[in-house]
């Protein structure tokens, strides 16, 4: 019977997926007009909708609109961005033309909420809301739309954490800080109404993002709302009469590296350096000068054989990569839909690292009657992406000098000996050229719905969704033989005996989810109520399996039946589900006073049965006070001022599915002279724990300045308890993984403000938005005084989540008298006394003891200040758009194995190192480095840099072509434009770039900025 159901589902998703043919009805009347500015400049994109029903369109290039099927005597709403809506009666008119004035009420604006709708008139929650419509902001060289998102919004802080194509350039979301020590403190994502990742939508498909940052607009979604909740809605269809619009929008560009670490590449230079480094360390130098010589003369006589070898330029190549993307969007009074095909393709910076994806997706309803709306979504999405392994190739680059033989043009790879015959160096470049494989992933979305208004004001809605997500690859290495091109011999014979590896891996998840919810709206008066009442049900399920084997013949054929030796196989599965009630009741009266309240109520299967079950209540309240009329004197300066307060608990259940229960594991015994099969705790569980649970005070205010700048302001109190840690339990337990508790808290305070500035100056328009935000991070509750710590970092109490744990360094030991006479005052040093050239740290508790009690706690490893932002200009066809983010008072911890004070043999060297201490340099930041770990390489404040950034995100010129050549060809509208993405980062960090760097492992995949041009047509 299941397998009916679900083939009957699968039915209805493809049936009405396809559903393109336009139902149209009797027409009533044609109604024609354009619609101008005040200047008489016509208006692109302006929505001309009947009153009351679904018919409606949007006006060309020319400020021209259509309707068919008109009642004579309907009524017309015209609304447009940036101007002031207007209602014009038809009375049984067939040319209208309407001029719209300048209005910056973007109070007025529809904002999307938690299973619904509202106007940002009557929210009472933290709501910000970015418009995906505009064509500037959909030209923009990205595939991902939590990049698009960076310095858009106050308080979401968007970190590009690598450019690797197959990662769509991932980016990590936190709204309002980080609330969470052990699991994850990433918002909620929803697509369209479904949990969804954020990478599963192509930017060009969205409509608009709302960001719920409050308890109000987050309640709503209960237990998956602390860290907020990012509403992703995509493009539906229109009533256009019959009508179809196609756009095409394509971009094809250049990457390049956004920076590069500042390694030093000339060999002679990285000889000098590590000949310093051996005589700090006690070592006669590593080359002789006679060396150094001949290997200045060998590179200047011939630069092949005498390479001064960049590792960074040598595994990375022309990186181009091209966008197309092709919808259509129409209707009428009964169907609507709008459909999207697009095909990526990166061929990556990095050999062998290339993505190509084909994106499609429709949306389409079908109004059946008055009273009932059937709908249905669906997307899928193809990546192919190419098998090199980013990590190795980059550790395998900074760990190999730079005097190494890369490549013969024969084909031969370098490799091995180095000039002293130092073997065992890597090829990172044959690593990354070498690699053979293959990544598959398939992703299935659908849904289908079912809208009923059984009674005037009451609105039920059923839908039912799937998402399938497939993966498969394979992937092996091919060996070669490394060669000394100067003695043309191998050094490091990889071929002897060697056989090809085959690595296969599959994997499948699905997620099936249900909702049912009933909205009643009713009008009383002055009196406006809204009740939603809803019921959720989501399944989740995943496995995976994973096979190698030996012996292959040829990547050719990378099939495991063809290879004969050492097979091995491994798989897993998991599953959970959540059972959901949740509501919302919402009170306004006269448009001036606001009252609002959110629950849900969920179940985990990720907790005991005891500790199943989550209450989620939120309240608001709003006042629209300069509608009083107390307040009329000030309309001249702030014509519209709304308070607006909040309260609300949220949960977090981002946890593994089964960490409630115990894990074993197969511990086999001797008994009885004989081997049997046995048991042991691998994991202890707890039953006990249950969700981190998040307090949220919000005060806010929206308010129009002079009629012109909008501002939205924000000062919010995020508190998380019983956030669920791993206490340390005793080694005589065998080393057993300690059990979740729930025993933390974090606390995260600040401050938002935003601005928007839209202005129609005749045929300019200006359209600025700035924002900044303010967040202090703190654990508030952490076993008392107690500092754990975890490396160079440590979590405790009064301080932000990993700040650092520290020595703090005085100065540089410049002569051994001052060491001297501190021995003859009663210091001691530990481990080890300080020489000339390294550091003196602080005896920070004053016991003349200067050893690791002195580490203090100190940095910012959580940013405080965010802003960013946006200006745009247009006139007369021209198109001018920015977009910019920033972060301030932020601190990296840089201890690598490249930019440490501790060399390790035959690894790369920064130039920094190069202004290291010596009695000729004795003013410098830079210690003496040695080859051992000595007292400077110490967990110390030295390494604790500046992440500290300013990057303008995007550039874009445009031009869109006249009228009347639009006219003459038939088309809607073409614009060329050229992007710059990324094209600016000003940063002290020295390394690639700090969004991108984990500060203490360097082999990620650097960012890139794109230089593209690009085409948008509409016809």
């Amino acid at each position: 019977m299941k397998r009916k159901i679900v083939n009957l589902t699968k039915g209805i998703l493809i049936a009405l997926s396809w559903s393109f043919s336009l139902c149209m009805l009797a027409q009533n009347i044609t109604v024609r007009g354009t619609v101008t500015d005040n200047a008489g400049e016509a208006l692109i994109g302006v929505t001309v909708q009947v009153q009351g029903t679904s018919i409606g369109t949007i006006t060309d290039i020319d400020g021209i609109f259509t309707l068919t099927n008109v009642p004579p005597n309907a009524t017309l709403e015209v609304s447009y961005v940036g101007m002031q809506a207007q209602v014009v009666d038809v009375a049984g008119r067939t040319s209208i033309n309407i001029t719209l004035r300048e209005d910056t009420e973007i109070l007025d604006e529809i904002v999307v909420v938690g299973y619904g709708t509202q106007k940002k008139v009557n929210l009472t929650g933290s709501v910000s809301s970015v418009n995906f419509e505009d064509v500037s902001f959909q030209s923009r060289s990205l595939t991902n739309v939590s990049s698009m998102l960076s310095g858009a919004s106050s308080g979401v802080r968007i970190q590009q954490t690598n450019g690797l194509p197959r990662d769509n350039e991932a980016a990590n979301i936190n709204v309002r800080g980080i609330g969470s020590l052990n699991i994850s403190s990433a918002p909620l994502i929803i697509v369209d109404g479904q949990v969804a990742s954020i990478n599963s939508v192509s930017p060009n498909d969205v409509a608009s993002v709302s960001i719920l940052k409050d308890a109000a607009s987050a309640a709503i979604y209960g237990s998956r709302a602390s860290n907020g909740v990012i509403l992703i809605t995509t493009k539906t269809g229109q009533d256009t009469g019959g009508k179809i619009t196609f756009d095409f929008n394509s971009y094809i560009g250049k990457k390049t590296p956004t920076n590069e670490p500042d390694i030093i590449h000339n060999t002679v230079e990285f000889m000098e350096l590590q000949n310093r480094i051996w005589l700090n360390s006690g070592s006669n130098p590593r080359w002789s000068q006679e060396q150094i010589e001949e290997y200045r003369k060998g590179h200047e006589e011939d630069s092949f054989l005498w390479p001064y070898t960049n590792h960074f330029k040598d595994v990375t190549k022309e990186n181009i990569v091209q966008k197309y993307h092709l919808s259509a969007r129409g209707g009428s009074d009964k169907i609507r839909f709008y459909s999207a095909l697009e095909y990526y393709n990166d061929n990556g910076l990095v050999y062998n690292t290339g993505y190509k994806r084909l994106n499609f997706r429709n949306n389409i309803d079908y109004q059946v009657n008055n009273w009932l709306k059937l709908g249905n979504s669906f997307s899928y999405i193809n990546g192919i992406s190419e098998p090199a392994s980013v990590t190795t190739i980059f550790q395998w680059m900074r760990s190999t000098m730079p005097g190494m033989f890369t490549q013969h043009p024969d084909g031969r790879w370098g490799g091995g000996a180095f000039q002293d015959g130092t073997g065992g160096q890597n090829n990172p470049r044959q690593n990354a050229v070498q690699a053979r494989g293959e990544t598959k992933t398939n992703q299935i979305q659908g849904k289908i719905f079912a809208e009923l208004t059984p009674l005037k004001g009451l609105t039920v809605t059923g839908s039912y969704y799937r998402d399938i997500s497939l993966s498969e690859s394979w992937s092996g290495s091919q060996p070669a033989d490394r060669w000394n091109f100067r003695t043309n011999e191998v050094v490091w014979d990889m071929t002897s005996g060697a056989v090809l590896n085959l690595n296969n891996s599959y994997s499948r998840g699905q997620r099936e989810v249900i909702d049912l919810y009933a909205n009643y709206i009713v009008s009383l008066g002055n009196h406006n109520i809204s009740a939603l009442a809803g019921f959720n049900q989501e399944y989740y399920y995943s496995k995976s399996m994973s096979a190698s084997k030996s012996g292959l013949l040829s990547y050719d054929i990378p099939v495991l039946n063809a290879a004969p030796l050492n097979p091995q196989a491994s798989g897993s599965a998991s599953d959970f589900a959540m059972r959901s009630f949740f509501g919302r009741l919402s009170y306004n009266f006269s448009g001036k006073y606001m009252l609002e309240t959110n629950l849900r109520y969920d179940g985990s299967s990720r907790f005991s049965p005891d500790n199943r079950w989550g209450f989620f209540p939120s309240i608001s309240a709003g006042w629209f006070i300069s509608e009083e009329e107390f307040w009329s004197p000030l309309n001249d300066v702030v014509d519209a001022f709304k308070l607006r307060a909040s309260f609300g608990i949220l949960g977090n259940a981002g946890i593994g599915n089964y960490e409630w229960q115990s894990f074993y594991s197969s511990a086999p015994y001797a008994k009885d002279n004989s081997i049997v099969a046995g048991l042991r705790y691998n994991t202890f569980g707890n039953d006990r724990i249950t969700w981190e649970s998040t307090q949220v005070t919000n005060i806010g205010a929206d308010f129009r300045l002079l009629n012109t700048i909008n501002f939205d302001v924000n000062y919010y109190i995020k508190k998380t308890s019983d956030i669920l840690t791993n206490p340390p339990i005793p080694n005589i337990l065998g080393g057993i993984g300690a059990p979740r508790v729930n025993t933390a808290g974090v606390q995260n305070k600040g401050f938002e403000v935003e601005a928007k500035y839209l202005k129609k100056l005749g045929k300019l328009t200006v359209d600025i938005g700035v924002n900044y935000s303010y967040n202090q991070n703190k654990i508030v509750d952490y076993q008392g005084d107690l500092i754990d710590i975890r490396g160079a970092t440590a979590w405790t109490e009064g301080y932000p989540i990993g700040v650092f744990y520290v020595l703090e360094v005085d100065q540089i030991v410049q002569d051994q008298s001052m060491i001297d006479n501190m021995i003859n005052d009663g210091y001691t040093f530990y481990p080890r006394t300080p020489r000339p050239g390294d550091f003196l740290y602080k005896d920070t508790n004053g016991d003349k003891s200067i050893d690791m009690d002195d580490r203090v706690l100190k940095g910012n490893p959580i940013p405080v200040h965010l802003y960013g932002g946006n200006i745009g200009f247009a006139y007369a066809g021209f198109d001018l758009n920015a977009y910019f983010s920033g972060v301030a008072k932020w601190d990296r911890y840089l201890n690598d194995d490249i930019y440490n004070f501790y060399y390790i043999d035959q690894y790369q060297l920064p130039y920094e190192h190069q202004k290291m201490w010596s009695e000729d340099n004795r003013d410098t930041n830079i210690p003496k480095i040695y080859t051992n770990d000595h007292m400077n390489n110490q967990n110390h404040d030295a390494y604790i840099r500046s992440a500290d950034y300013f990057k303008v995100r995007s550039i874009q010129f445009g031009y869109t072509l006249p009228t009347n050549l639009m006219n003459a060809i038939n088309f809607n509208s073409i614009r060329a434009y050229i992007n710059a993405e990324n094209p600016f980062t000003f940063t002290s960090w020295p390394s690639y770039d700090p969004e991108a760097d984990g500060g203490t492992n360097h082999h990620t995949y650097p960012l890139t900025t794109t230089i593209s041009i690009g085409l948008n047509i509409s016809f």
